[in-house]
């Protein structure tokens, strides 16, 4: 399968991996620390129970960062796998938790362009109905401002590829160099695939 470099899928950035890490590891632990030290400064409290508890608040805090932690671990894990895949059989897409593996007869490469989401606002991602969305990423399914259902995976500026399937949804893909990638694909789809 081929995986070249120049039209592979944008990383996620590293101001992306930063709101990752806010909302789901800093955000979370913050919350529950805040509402134990409300709790334990409440006057109805007894200064005896504030006192016994507080080995137990420092516990629930570390059992959350922990959980956290894992959490986060899985979803950064997952943000890596964010590439796509050609052969003779077909087109391959990993992101995130997402993977469709395409005959080059489901896609719609007659149809196919990059485009500017800037210029055309009908494609720009309205509602995310199961998917990843990061400030700087989107990943997965979602429904576009056309009503198009869409697998997305985009992680950078508004050039994207709009390829059309006859599976009964788009992709949206943002490729380091969009331009290359659709013509790669048109390479190496078969004729047929072409019309």
């Amino acid at each position: 399968m081929e995986t070249t470099s120049a039209w592979q899928l944008q990383p996620a950035s590293s101001r992306t991996r930063l709101w990752l890490f806010l909302l789901v590891v800093v955000l979370p632990v913050a919350i529950t620390v805040a509402a134990l030290a409300f709790v334990a400064n409440d006057s109805g409290t007894g200064q005896l129970i504030a006192n016994s508890a507080w080995l137990t608040n420092v516990a629930i805090v570390m059992g959350l960062l922990v959980l956290c932690l894992a959490i986060h671990w899985v979803i950064a894990r997952a943000l890596r796998r964010h590439h796509v895949g050609l052969d003779g059989a077909g087109f391959e897409i990993a992101t995130t938790f997402y993977t469709r593996k395409l005959e080059w007869s489901a896609l719609q490469l007659q149809q196919a362009r990059v485009i500017d989401l800037d210029e055309h606002p009908e494609c720009k991602p309205m509602l995310k109905t199961n998917g990843t969305g990061l400030p700087g990423f989107r990943s997965g399914w979602f429904l576009l401002r056309n009503r198009r259902k869409a697998l997305l995976a985009m992680a950078g500026g508004p050039r994207v590829l709009y390829l059309p399937t006859t599976q009964g949804y788009d992709l949206m893909l943002q490729p380091r160099q969009p331009q290359a990638l659709l013509l790669r694909l048109q390479e190496l789809a078969p004729p047929h695939a072409r019309r």
